[in-house]
């Protein structure tokens, strides 16, 4: 009885230790152009981004009677800007008009770009953006703007709208 029962612990040990974690370098949390993040659409409610990570106080800016309320994640790296709303209150039901992510976001495009990436790779994967500035990055055809850092050389921020 005991030859059987070590017998299946060392069977048990052998397959657990063939066993391999997935250590793929695909990033949980991908960046769909045009669409959002994994978990969080454009169009969707807020209560997307809370439901996937917690409760934050929001934030808001207001111009006239218009009010745009936000969330920050800032542990995340993502930043979820809401519909304008005539509310000063929020309500996790606003729906989101675009999100932005910068460090420590470590998700990508399904073409492989995401914060740290050189402009030279976000060209190969993209092309030429259809609007550049300084100061509000590089505009693409599908729904992505990135930012670059002051050399103007890597991704500091990709805004999904």
């Amino acid at each position: 009885m005991k030859f059987k029962t070590i017998l299946l612990f060392f069977l048990v040990g052998v397959l657990f230790s063939n066993c391999k974690k997935d250590e793929g370098t695909t990033p949980t949390v991908q960046i769909i152009p045009g669409e959002g993040i994994t978990g969080i659409e454009i169009g969707g409610s807020a209560q997307q981004a809370i439901d996937l990570y917690g409760n934050v106080a929001d934030s808001y800016f207001a111009s006239g009677n218009q009010y745009v309320h936000f969330l920050i994640y800032f542990s995340k790296g993502v930043y979820v800007y809401c519909e304008p709303s005539d509310s000063e209150e929020f309500s996790p039901t606003l729906k989101v008009a675009y999100l932005r992510v910068t460090e420590p976001f470590e998700g990508k495009t399904d073409k492989g770009i995401g914060i740290g990436s050189t402009k030279t790779e976000v060209e190969a994967a993209y092309g030429q953006p259809i609007s550049s500035s300084m100061f509000f990055g590089d505009e693409f055809s599908n729904g992505l703007v990135i930012i670059y850092n002051d050399g103007g050389t890597l991704v500091e921020e990709i805004e999904i709208n």
